[in-house]
């Protein structure tokens, strides 16, 4: 039995012997499928329906006939909406009459966060050859954690008979999921996927046929540790809201190995798995607060750290995100999705000292964190001050010098060059957003200033993470305003040299024409009073200047509209 194979820009040269295309019995094109077992194929469940027969034709492996297939009601888990519109299932594994060469069959991949290129392979309307296509994966969406996928250029956008087909990570080589719709209407933009890890969630047995680590550490599932606990309601709602990526991307708590808080803890990582997460666990949580409740596929990686180097810890972080050829926190800053990690027992590593340093740098690039000690001792506390404290007050440390700027460098010397020239007419409405960002600095600054204490706590830190975004933006905006400004000045400056330079030999050119000297003179004192002028109008004094050096330019025995008037 094989894997993907080849590396994919190579592959991609060729149809993949797994890629099944799936027809009607009269040969009409419903889609695609995965070859995962010799008589089993994984679709969308959009494309099949019980109690109908089809044939399955491996499309990249010549000679071989096609073969009858069937689906069963409990391996058929029809596309549902739920009641905020976001879509569920739509899987189906078809079960074949007869096996097709084993050597042709590929297996699943688990894969944490979407971060990078991939392929596609299905059968668009008149290619019943098939034809990769080329997208790159954007972020799960909905509660049923489906992956948004961008076309590499519009002509890759997967149409219908892309329905069930593989799609294979370019990093790894591996099928991590398959293709279940496309965006309906005019200019839709996105495919979606169903990963790994989903289809798992609802067919479970495909896990015979799937590699890659799974997400979360044996001990750390609901119903394998400490025997069930109740529901520490304030500690559920302060996780809940860690996986929904509130607060600050840091969490450090103290869970004992036993007790209501590490059944808490262990309900909350399950919960928040796509492949743990099943209508059987979330019915048992449904009479639950709905605050306690994480969203699925919140966290890449939840694992017991005990006994653990910190090295270990990377090559296991790097698995799960299929970084293989340089397990280096620095890839994480390259993600398209940051890092979610659940690590447990932190003080019970084999250095936590070392692990402590590994986790600031992955902090430190962007990197989200729940961190779990089991006593509230030194490491505790150090991770406390190192990852959340000390890097909080940076921060509003830092926001408050942006605003200091805004307010007291930035602010009074757009209002300097607004004394000194005008703006260009395209540019005024930017120049009022700039002045009206500074008065919101303003605003800002004394907010911050007389705010409560808890308003700086690491639970809110989304309002600091809304006055940093504000602050950036304005900051900008200030800084190309006031590039525009002063090219308008450098402007001035240059008009200023050019008619100052051109006086002297203009003058000495209409010397034997005493009116052309008049005439030169009131162009010239014209020309200098506009450039003078506060504000100076740059268009009317390129106008005048454009006369004035006009005029000089022109032979004595011309006489312009400017001489005219002049005399």
């Amino acid at each position: 039995m094989t894997r993907t194979g080849e590396r994919v820009v190579a592959s991609r040269l060729r149809t993949p012997p797994w890629i099944a295309r799936i027809e009607t019995p009269d040969g009409r094109v419903l889609g695609a499928g995965v070859l995962l077992a010799p008589e089993r194929v994984l679709t969308a469940g959009h494309v099949v329906s019980p109690g109908h027969r089809y044939t399955v034709r491996l499309v990249g492996v010549p000679g071989l006939d096609a073969v009858a297939a069937t689906v069963r009601p409990e391996e058929h888990v029809p596309q549902r909406e739920d009641t905020f519109g976001d879509r569920s299932g739509d899987l189906a594994l078809l079960r074949l009459a007869a096996p097709l060469p084993a050597a042709h069959t590929t297996r699943l991949y688990r894969l944490a966060a979407p971060h990078g290129p991939v392929s596609m392979y299905g059968f668009p309307d008149g290619d019943d050859g098939g034809r990769w296509h080329g997208a790159t994966l954007v972020a799960a969406r909905g509660r049923d954690s489906q992956v948004q996928l961008r076309p590499l250029s519009p002509g890759e956008l997967a149409a219908p008979g892309f329905s069930g087909g593989g799609v294979v990570d370019h990093a790894t080589d591996q099928v991590i999921g398959i293709v279940l719709s496309v965006d309906e209407g005019p200019g839709s933009a996105f495919s979606y996927m169903s990963p790994t890890e989903t289809i798992l969630s609802h067919l479970p047995q495909a896990a015979a046929w799937t590699d890659g680590a799974e997400a979360v550490d044996p001990r750390l599932r609901t119903g394998t540790g400490p025997a069930a606990g109740r529901l520490d309601v304030p500690f559920a709602t302060e996780l809940a809201s860690w996986f929904r990526g509130e607060g600050w991307p840091v969490l450090v708590t103290v869970v004992p190995a036993r007790g209501d808080r590490a059944w808490t803890l262990q309900r909350a990582v399950t919960l928040a798995d796509r492949e743990l997460r099943t209508h059987r666990n979330t019915s048992a949580v449904s009479h639950d607060p709905p605050e306690t409740v994480p969203p699925a596929g919140a966290h890449d990686l939840a694992l017991d750290v005990q006994g653990l180097t910190a090295a270990e810890v990377m090559d296991r972080i790097a698995e799960r995100l299929g970084i293989r050829d340089d397990p280096r926190p620095e890839r994480l800053g390259t993600l398209r999705v940051p890092l979610a990690a659940v690590l447990v027992a932190v003080d019970r590593a084999a250095d936590p000292d070392a692990l402590l340093a590994l986790l600031d740098r992955l902090a430190r690039e962007g990197a989200r964190l729940l961190l779990a000690f089991r006593g509230p001792g030194g490491p505790a506390i150090r991770a406390a001050d190192t990852l959340v404290h000390r890097p909080l007050r940076d921060r509003w440390t830092r926001l408050h010098a942006e605003l200091d700027r805004i307010t007291d460098e930035l602010g009074p010397a757009l209002e300097d060059r607004r004394h000194r020239v005008l703006p260009a007419p395209g540019s005024r409405a930017l120049l009022a957003q700039a002045e009206a960002g500074v008065r919101r600095s303003r605003i800002m600054r004394a907010w911050i200033a007389h705010a409560p204490g808890q308003e700086h706590e690491p639970a809110r830190a989304a309002l600091l993470f809304t006055f940093e975004a504000a602050a950036g933006r304005r900051r900008r905006r200030l800084e190309r305003a006031i590039g525009l400004l002063d090219d308008r000045l450098r402007r001035r400056e240059e008009l200023l040299g050019r008619v100052g330079a051109e006086w002297p030999l203009c003058r000495q050119r209409a010397a034997a024409h005493g009116d052309r000297v008049v005439a030169a003179y009131r162009l010239y004192e014209h020309a200098m009073s506009q450039l003078r002028q506060t504000p100076c109008d740059i268009e009317r004094a390129e106008s005048a200047t454009e006369r004035f050096v006009g005029f000089c330019s022109t032979p004595a025995t011309t006489v312009t509209p400017e001489e005219e008037g002049a005399s």
